[in-house]
């Protein structure tokens, strides 16, 4: 049986990514912020599919020792993991700083799935076919590495601290890719579409009139769910070639920023190994 661990899992794309997986028979780890909240997320998946195997971990993804406990208590349970879904994204209505420094959604996007993925290496690899699935957005576009790690940078509003995170998203994954050539490991990020939730609703200015237009035309978790599940499920031959890409609509696309390089991803998983520690 094959098991996927899936952040963000108690609600939205992850939530519908999680009905969808148990459906096809993984076994399910979700990793949430609210124990309560993951418990509820579980006990209706296991009335849509009785028969599957679900276990609820808390971690905060913008406390990295809160990520680093979870992906121990796997470790000390699983001996593979064979999906690793990237999911949670974490939408901020005000600009927070972690001790260290850092933008706090920048932390619960990027550096605390680093984390994960870093710490949860050896049971990707004990799987006979792994795949690393990063959820992150057309707001790439609106990312810029330079401001990746700066500390305390006060000049950040909401749109860019977020589109930041989904930018390192795409460059992480990039950068992953490099680093496991030769192993059973790929990776892919995705834009999930327009999802209806309540993103966007502290966003200012400009961004907040643009929100308020593409808001008509969003789509529904589920549909919001489907490149997940297809780049989780699809034969590994079909989307292999693409390893390391970029995926809408469950078809590689191009990036829309000119920060996604091969050096830039380079420099941002030297940066996000020396801000981890």
């Amino acid at each position: 049986m094959n098991t996927a661990l899936i952040t963000g899992a108690n609600s939205g794309i992850g939530f519908a990514t999680a009905k969808a997986l148990a459906a096809r028979g993984f076994r399910l780890i979700l990793v949430v912020r609210s124990a309560e909240k993951g418990q509820k997320a579980a006990q209706m998946i296991q009335k849509l599919t009785p028969e599957a195997q679900i276990e609820v971990l808390t971690a905060d993804l913008s406390d990295l020792d809160s990520v680093r406990a979870a992906a121990d208590a796997v470790a000390g349970k699983y001996l593979k993991i064979d999906r690793l879904i990237n999911n949670a994204g974490y939408s901020a209505t005000e600009i927070k700083f972690t001790e260290a420094g850092y933008e706090q959604s920048f932390v619960a996007n990027h550096l605390g799935h680093f984390v994960l993925t870093d710490r949860l290496m050896p049971l990707l690899l004990a799987s006979d076919e792994a795949r690393v699935i990063s959820v992150s957005s057309a707001a790439h576009a609106l990312g810029s590495v330079a401001r990746f790690f700066l500390k305390r940078n006060t000049g950040l509003n909401l749109a860019q601290s977020y589109g930041d995170g989904k930018l390192a998203n795409v460059l992480f994954t990039k950068a992953l890719t490099k680093r496991t050539v030769g192993t059973n490991i790929t990776a892919y990020s995705l834009h999930p579409g327009v999802v209806d939730s309540n993103f966007g609703g502290a966003f200012t200015g400009l961004f907040k009139w643009g929100w308020a237009l593409m808001k008509p035309f969003s789509i529904s978790p589920e549909e919001g769910a489907q490149t997940s599940v297809y780049l989780a499920t699809a034969p590994i031959e079909t989307i292999k070639p693409f390893n390391g890409g970029y995926f809408d609509k469950s078809r590689p696309k191009n990036t829309r920023n000119r920060d996604v390089t091969d050096a830039k991803a380079d420099m941002v998983w030297e940066m996000s190994q020396r801000a981890a520690g």
